[in-house]
């Protein structure tokens, strides 16, 4: 009869339940384990190590190990990716219960912590022992990354535009659409980013996103609060009306 690769071994004793602390997502409300049975996610949640990790450091070394899935349980991190003169992209914001990998031959990521995080390592050894007993899970997977693979096509694209306070305008409203939370004005983004970081967003330096940030505000195409940017509703509905505008032409 074949073999599984067995659960990774318990990195605290058992409990009857697992108790995530505030903050944390639980296995059992993350995308990535739905269809599983609800006891085994528990037990695995019991079993799972937690690596901490504050904004601004450096990359624990246990999240920076080849072949591995990685699981964000906590806080935000950022993926960048270095270009031939040696600029930084980030090319995707993790929020809770997102992923990234090391699985195969892909080499490490760069990887920021943008919030005090939490991240939970799973090594390749246990993801096939777990694909193998629940096939519903490498599906899941697979839906993950294809979704990651969907928003980088749509990154590329966004940062091919000229002017930087078009791709500003363009990541702000990809931004909306994932991380928006509507309220009276319209759709509010709260990521607490710098202005270094929306320049890695968007492939241009800090002081052109500052002065991109500045045109946008003039043309009422956002408002900013802090690090609060509220994108308002007529902007929203204008920008939604061009795009279906545009699938009907090409229908056309």
């Amino acid at each position: 009869m074949a073999t599984t690769a067995p659960l990774p071994p318990p990195a605290r004793p058992l409990q009857l339940a697992p108790v995530a602390p505030a903050g944390r997502m639980p296995l059992a409300r993350m995308d990535l384990f739905v269809g599983l049975p609800e006891a085994d996610v528990a037990l695995l949640e019991r079993r799972l190590s937690l690596v901490r990790w504050p904004r601004g450091a450096d990359v624990p070394e246990p999240l920076c190990r080849p072949d591995h899935l990685y699981l964000v349980r906590e806080g935000r991190l950022g993926i960048f990716e270095r270009t031939a003169p040696g600029h930084q992209i980030m090319t995707a914001l993790l929020e809770s219960g997102s992923l990234y990998t090391t699985l195969g031959e892909a080499n490490t990521p760069g990887v920021q912590a943008l919030d005090d995080s939490a991240v939970s390592p799973l090594p390749a050894r246990a993801v096939e022992g777990l694909i193998a007993r629940y096939p519903r899970l490498g599906r899941n997977i697979a839906e993950a990354l294809s979704d990651r693979v969907a928003m980088l096509r749509e990154t590329v694209a966004l940062v091919s535009e000229m002017r930087v306070e078009d791709r500003l305008r363009a990541r702000l409203h990809q931004l909306a659409d994932r991380f928006g939370v509507a309220c009276r004005d319209g759709v509010r983004l709260r990521l607490d980013l710098t202005h270094a970081q929306w320049a890695s967003l968007v492939g241009a330096s800090r002081e052109a996103v500052t002065t991109a940030f500045g045109k946008l505000k003039v043309q009422g195409a956002v408002i900013i609060e802090g690090r609060c940017i509220t994108i308002p509703w007529d902007v929203i509905h204008a920008r939604q009306a061009a795009m279906e505008a545009d699938s009907e032409a090409a229908l056309a």
